[in-house]
């Protein structure tokens, strides 16, 4: 797994996760085989590649054991302007895009394998392209720094106000205009995608909970169980073999953590 504040990308064990809704863009890819996404539980479409709104909730099966995923933070980019590619409604040449994401992943393992300091821009490298970013209002922008520097931390929304420089109405107006979500949704999914960063830690689920910034262990894992489709137990035992390549900012990684026997 490739991870930093503004991208994820993963090809490990998918498990049987049930409904699940990532805040994040992602674009799911079967690395060798065709995989299986619903949106409604009951229709089903087998696919190599598919992708997938943000909070949009989904269900995802495969035949194989693993899954590759490229997670891309919606704040980051333009959504009105992504490439016909990455748009839910499809266009392209979306075999070009299933190409393009398995060297990715094959380059990423490589590099894992070796040890080697990979020095990729996440958005050539997995999607063929530099997705445009978003403009943001400066007084969100500023909110959304301090935000990234740790997602665990404590920040209600009255005190994301008092940094924005803003009202409180005002902000939580001027938040969801700006991101197209509540800053409450907002939060909790940064909180719960900083779980990422934990899981190979061989902690118990409370001092996991406590560090990602949950007040308990029950509020984390109904939490992470609606993000992920899966319990954080379930999440940490299938990743405890898992590669962590850190990115400090995207195309900079810095460290290679436990990459596993």
């Amino acid at each position: 797994m490739l991870l930093g504040p503004e991208r994820v990308c993963y090809l490990g064990l998918l498990g049987r996760p049930r409904l699940r809704s990532f805040g994040s863009l992602t674009v799911y890819c079967g690395p060798d085989q065709p995989f299986r996404i619903s949106f409604d539980g009951r229709n089903w479409r087998q696919t190599a590649v598919a992708v997938v709104p943000p909070y949009q909730p989904h269900w995802v099966e495969t035949g194989e054991r693993l899954l590759g995923s490229v997670m891309v933070e919606p704040e980051t980019v333009n959504m009105g302007k992504l490439p016909p590619l990455l748009r839910s409604e499809g266009g392209g040449d979306r075999d070009e895009l299933l190409q393009t994401l398995r060297r990715g992943f094959a380059r990423i393992q490589a590099l894992a394998e070796d040890g080697t300091d990979p020095r990729v821009e996440v958005d050539p490298l997995f999607l063929g392209q530099t997705l445009p970013r978003r403009e943001l209002d400066p007084r969100v922008a500023r909110v959304l720094a301090y935000l990234r520097d740790d997602p665990s931390r404590h920040c209600p929304a009255e005190e994301a106000a008092l940094l924005s420089g803003l009202s409180f109405s005002r902000f939580l107006h001027l938040f969801k205009e700006d991101l197209g979500v509540t800053y409450r949704k907002f939060r909790a999914w940064k909180r719960a995608r900083s779980l990422l960063y934990h899981v190979n830690r061989r902690d118990t689920l409370t001092d996991i909970a406590l560090d990602v910034g949950y007040p308990d262990s029950t509020h984390f894992s109904h939490s992470i169980r609606q993000f992920y489709g899966l319990t954080p137990k379930d999440i940490l035992v299938g990743s405890r073999k898992l590669a962590i390549l850190l990115q400090s900012r995207v195309g900079a990684p810095d460290a290679l953590v436990n990459a596993g026997p």
